[in-house]
């Protein structure tokens, strides 16, 4: 049976599918891994903040009370801890 050229091109044409369609795996593979290293930069930063706003929140929150116990006592003739001279 003799190869007809159009087998040929059939064949470079599967070939170059094949590669190309490999081509697309290992870059969307490497994109993934992109990604996913990104993710977890965000992933820590996040948790960083998160920490750093519940520490701010956790001040904050004594702090208001230190003022609203100020107040108090001052609404209710009470001597301050640290009178003004």
């Amino acid at each position: 049976m003799t190869k007809h050229s159009f087998i040929d091109l059939g064949e470079q044409l599967i070939a170059s599918l094949k590669k190309a369609a490999d081509d697309n795996v290992a870059e969307a593979k490497n994109l993934q891994d992109s990604v996913n290293t990104l993710s977890e930069g965000i992933t820590a930063q996040v948790n960083e903040y998160s920490k750093l706003l519940s520490d701010m929140e956790k001040r904050l929150h004594t702090f208001g009370e230190g003022v609203l116990t100020a107040h108090k006592k001052f609404l209710n003739g009470q001597a301050h801890e640290n009178p003004s001279p």
